[in-house]
């Protein structure tokens, strides 16, 4: 059984810790929140929703049912009992249904703050959940963009994400100091805890850190991956699920919504180049920790993806700030053959084929050759294990 005690408040120099003594069988954690000392004010004490959240996963996957020493949202616990749950466990056999034990339930609504607030990595999608929601009004205007350390910098944690972290939050507060808004950062050894692939349990983690600003944020935009179509519930990866976790993780005092899941990966990089403040800011990179002349590889998936993607539509030219345009032509056919060949096609794979077509991209007979090597090669492959297989069965 996992025991999550109630939470306890520090102050250390110009932040505020937010700590709750954690007892899983024998042994002992403290899982701690850190953030700016101004929001202080604004941190949950009375629920132990964030703490909860953030711990789901390792319940699930360990089999642990979890005891509350203190009040829990009663919107929350009800989702989570007859709903998320479930849901996780349907997606996930490996995952085991639990309990949540509360101590009792709380009904109130803690929210002060009636605003509206937003992940910031300057990816493509915090960026189009920005730009999607700049002319909204009240509680549902963006107020401040948060910037959080719990895996995507790192999926265990330790001391080589938080150097990520630290570093990528330059250029974050940079870009929103341009748009006159703040950057809440909250740092967490909650990765270190939990030992999980960050993909498995995203929405849980960085929804865990939202949750002990209830009284700050009265909605709370986290931005998905795929569009509404793409839905489905998937053991790999949480994003598949998003529109319905999301919900599923809303209290009396916050809701949190699958922000621009309307519109397509290619829409939303139309909606993002149209504003030129993020020409010098775009990061979609998946290799941070490597020394590179620009802000991005250039050559990942996730950077030749984005490339591909922004130069179809004619605007790749604007970011050739952020990324090697040279090292991009040098290898972009390769990764276009690559994407028409490969089997198993990704709904962003799908979308990006399609744009290709759509735009009558020309294409080179070179990228038919690397799409029928890359399948030769997969089936190779395949074969080879195929048959190592068999003599070892033998």
């Amino acid at each position: 059984m996992i025991v999550i005690n109630k939470p306890k408040l520090f102050i250390e120099a110009e932040f505020v810790i937010i700590s709750s003594e954690i007892n899983i069988f024998e042994e002992k954690e403290i899982l701690w929140y850190k953030f700016p000392v101004e929001f202080q004010n604004y941190l949950v004490t009375e629920n132990l929703d964030a703490f909860l959240v953030g711990l789901l996963f390792l319940g699930l996957k360990n089999g642990y049912d979890i005891r509350l020493e203190s009040q829990v949202s009663e919107k929350l616990y009800y989702n989570l009992t007859h709903y998320l749950i479930p849901a996780l466990c349907l997606a996930n056999p490996a995952l085991t249904r639990i309990e949540i034990l509360p101590k009792e339930l709380n009904g109130q609504n803690l929210n002060t703050g009636n605003i509206a607030g937003t992940g910031l990595s300057c990816g493509i999608d915090s960026f189009a959940t920005y730009y999607d929601h700049i002319k909204e009004n009240g509680r549902f205007s963006i107020g401040y963009f948060t910037f959080f350390n719990v895996g995507s910098h790192g999926d265990m944690g330790g001391e080589r994400a938080r150097k990520v972290y630290k570093e990528r939050l330059h250029a974050v507060r940079e870009f929103a100091m341009g748009e006159n808004k703040k950057v809440i950062t909250v740092d967490s050894n909650l990765s270190e805890i939990l030992q999980v692939n960050f993909q498995k349990s995203h929405s849980l983690r960085s929804i865990s850190c939202v949750l002990h600003l209830q009284k700050l944020f009265r909605n709370y935009y986290y931005a998905s991956a795929y569009r509404f179509d793409h839905f489905k519930l998937n053991l790999i990866d949480t994003s598949d699920s998003d529109i319905f976790n999301l919900n599923m993780l809303s209290t009396e005092s916050t809701s949190f919504y699958s922000s621009v899941a309307q519109l397509s990966r290619v829409e939303r990089s139309q909606l993002v180049s149209q504003n030129p403040s993020t020409y010098p800011f775009l990061d979609v990179c998946t290799n941070p920790w490597i020394d590179k002349p620009y802000l991005n590889c250039s050559y990942c998936y996730k950077c030749l993806r984005t490339q591909l993607t922004l130069e179809i539509g004619d605007n790749l030219k604007f970011y050739n700030q952020v990324f090697d345009l040279k090292k991009y032509q040098e290898i972009k056919y390769k990764y276009i053959g690559e994407l028409l060949g490969k089997n198993g096609k990704s709904p962003l794979d799908q979308e990006l084929i399609a744009y290709l077509k759509e735009r009558n991209y020309h294409l080179p007979t070179k990228v038919y050759i690397y799409g029928l090597l890359y399948r030769y090669n997969f089936y190779k492959l395949k074969l080879k294990r195929y048959f190592k297989e068999i003599i070892e069965n033998n």
